[in-house]
């Protein structure tokens, strides 16, 4: 039996970035969602790279392998984010996740690099149908944190595999069955970033798919709107009209072919004495394939060398690669007790550190909610160094309003009451039953609510 996929796409920028970095693309048999990040600022190249990549890629899947198609989209996106950062290095990490459906109208081909979501509710249930490529998904599968935990966790935002021209970083690929009636689910971290799985699920089953979406966008903006917002959402439908093909997000607006033209062949022209040369070169690589060597004799310590060398080589490798990686994240904590921007992650490795300080702001923490005291000396994560100096303002403010809080009772205990001046001064008024507005708070620091000073 040949199903139809009926489907509803919507990205928006969200309350707190200048411009969107999600692309998406929709049709009859592909459904996709590309968050891109990093690297100047480029990431709506890069997840519209994907995108254009994965378009060319659709088609009529009956006779395909959908799981060869979905590879091969994925390593032409991340063949050209290379050749792109090749051509401009300010573009290097820039980088995309890649998540999504491939249907030929009996079977699904499931893809997925990065943290961007597939889910499916299949007969009241719902699930998760992708695993996040991130720190904090390791220690939930750990018991370390729950996924509460996760969406405030502070270093939320670190992925361990993305699509950013590294040929290390594969997807996962598999197939899955469908059934009449099953609703998928495909969205950026805008959603599942902030929201939780529970909360999605209270909304996600709702008859009319067009509110569904509106209402997930509504709690993701509740939760602080944070970073733009890419939802599908498609059902399983017998003899249904196949949907439209739609292009959303950043793949609408940025030019690829402009930014490959940025790509120039700095290889020098080889003069005539330089190709005499290089066939000097040639032929003593010839002369030296054919000549005897003592190969037996020394076998045994370069495999040694080898053995201990290219380990090491892996090892440092990808060591550098993730410092680097590191490097491209901001977050907001304290600096000699002021609120400080810093890039990097607030880790150390071996003792040392994986952050520099970038700006100290005249914010003092102590001068802080508690709530919030809290939150900077954890280290509040930004998704961009926009993003961080905003937070680092916020908190400005929110330490101005507990100054004043502070100040005003100072003035109101130093001040004489004037509500019984037939009285003798001197005597002290009863305790009267009921609460007191000079009454000393009963609650501790920890139960303070984030405003309170």
């Amino acid at each position: 039996m040949t199903f139809t996929l009926s489907y509803v796409a919507r990205s928006e920028v969200g309350l707190v970035r200048k411009n969107n970095q999600d692309s998406a693309y929709v049709s009859p048999t592909m459904l996709m969602v590309a968050d891109g990040m990093g690297g100047a600022a480029a990431g709506d190249l890069a997840s519209a790279v994907a995108v254009s990549e994965l378009r060319d890629s659709d088609g009529d899947f009956r006779e395909s392998d959908m799981v060869e198609v979905a590879a091969g989209a994925i390593g032409r996106a991340n063949a050209r984010i290379r050749d792109l950062v090749a051509a401009d290095p300010s573009l290097d990490g820039m980088g995309t996740t890649v998540c999504g459906l491939l249907f030929d109208g009996e079977r699904l081909a499931i893809a997925n690099i990065g943290d961007s979501r597939a889910y499916r509710l299949r007969d009241g249930h719902f699930e998760r149908i992708t695993r996040d490529h991130s720190w904090v998904q390791t220690l939930v599968d750990d018991g370390r944190i729950t996924e509460a935990e996760a969406l405030v966790h502070p270093h939320r935002s670190l992925i361990l595999k993305v699509l950013n021209g590294q040929s290390s970083h594969q997807p996962d690929l598999e197939m899955s069955d469908i059934k009449v009636g099953d609703r998928y689910l495909i969205c950026s971290d805008g959603l599942c970033g902030m929201v939780t799985d529970a909360a999605i699920e209270q909304v996600v089953g709702g008859t009319d798919p067009d509110e569904v979406v509106t209402e997930l966008i509504r709690i993701a903006y509740a939760e602080g709107g944070l970073d733009n917002i890419t939802i599908i959402l498609a059902d399983v439908v017998e003899d249904g009209e196949p949907g439209p093909v739609m292009v959303l997000g950043a793949a609408t607006e940025v030019d690829i072919e402009s930014a490959g033209e940025k790509s120039e062949d700095t290889r020098p022209i080889p003069v005539e004495g330089e190709e005499l040369a290089d066939s000097q070169a040639r032929e003593l690589t010839e002369q030296e394939r054919y000549q005897p060597t003592t190969r037996g004799r020394t076998a045994a310590w370069v495999k040694v060398v080898l053995g201990i060398v290219v380990p090491l080589l892996v090892i440092g490798g990808g060591l550098f690669g993730w410092y680097s990686f590191t490097q491209t994240k901001y977050y907001v904590g304290e600096d000699n007790d002021l609120v400080a921007v810093f890039r990097g992650v607030p880790d150390t490795v071996l003792g040392f550190p994986l952050s520099t300080v970038l700006e100290v702001h005249n914010t003092h923490v102590s001068d802080l909610p508690l709530f919030y005291q809290e939150q900077v000396r954890d280290a509040i994560v930004a998704p961009s160094l926009e993003s961080a100096q905003a937070t680092a303002e916020e908190l400005r403010s929110k330490a101005q309003q507990c100054i004043a809080q502070r100040e005003e009772r100072a003035r109101a205990t130093s001040s004489p009451s004037p509500s019984n001046p037939a009285k003798n001064p001197s005597e002290s008024p009863k305790a009267t039953p009921g609460a007191s507005p000079s009454a000393t708070p009963s609650s501790t620091p920890s139960a303070q609510p984030p405003g309170e000073c």
